[in-house]
């Protein structure tokens, strides 16, 4: 089930739209008034997808939250608002929303804004993915691998190997600094020896993963959180 968090400083309507939500399946997360709660929240919860109130009370605005949020997350921000002035618009850049809402709207508009706004930050995501790359040194050349080709990497004592859809690389370096290379949310450490990416994934279950005929083990009590990631029931 995904999660949102509310940020809307008038409560008869942030109680409404929290209604709205779980009537669609989304869990709510938390209804917040301001930036100060906002952030303090996401330090505390995991949450995928934020509706933003742009008038919130405290000393920023939604706006000004928003790129204090881009900042340190990664996470969808659908902007909500009655106003509609140009000055208002010219603020919201593109960078720092998936989606648009003018209040008041009806759950038809907040179904089709949120889906909106998930389907644009995956297809965001998948553009990173796609440029990205991990540069690794093999046979003297630095080779710039790109991460979607990547499957998983595995620990080899003072060296990392990096499985791809086409070979297998040996980096010198442990699998803790490999890890620290690579920030795209569809890789994940699923035990202290390997890390995965989760677009290759063939099958899984609670005690191991399979990958290109490969199986990987994951630690204990990660089956859910993995899951979740996944977006499975």
């Amino acid at each position: 089930m995904k999660r949102i968090l509310i940020v809307e400083d008038e409560p008869e309507l942030a109680a409404n739209i929290k209604e709205m939500l779980i009537n669609l399946d989304y869990e709510v997360t938390k209804i917040v008034n301001n930036g100060v709660d906002a952030l303090s929240h996401l330090e505390k919860k995991d949450v995928d997808l934020i509706l933003m109130d742009i008038m919130i009370e405290g000393d920023i605005d939604g706006i000004d939250l928003a790129y204090k949020i881009r900042e340190e997350y990664d996470i969808p921000i659908v902007f909500s608002t009655a106003y509609s002035d140009q000055s208002i618009l010219d603020r919201i850049n593109s960078d720092i929303h998936e989606g648009y809402l003018l209040k008041p709207f009806g759950l038809d508009a907040l179904k089709a804004a949120v889906y909106m706004g998930f389907k644009k930050h995956k297809e965001n995501q998948d553009n990173n993915l796609k440029k990205a790359t991990l540069k690794i040194i093999d046979k003297g050349y630095v080779v710039p691998v790109p991460l979607e080709d990547i499957t998983f990497v595995k620990a080899d004592g003072l060296y990392t190997k990096v499985y791809t859809t086409a070979k297998t690389y040996i980096m010198r370096d442990i699998l803790k600094n490999v890890v620290e290379k690579i920030t795209h949310k569809s890789f994940v450490r699923v035990h202290k020896s390997f890390m995965i990416n989760t677009i290759h994934v063939d099958s899984f279950n609670s005690k191991k993963i399979l990958i290109k005929n490969q199986e990987i083990p994951i630690r204990r009590g990660f089956y859910k959180e993995l899951k979740l990631m996944m977006n499975l029931p």
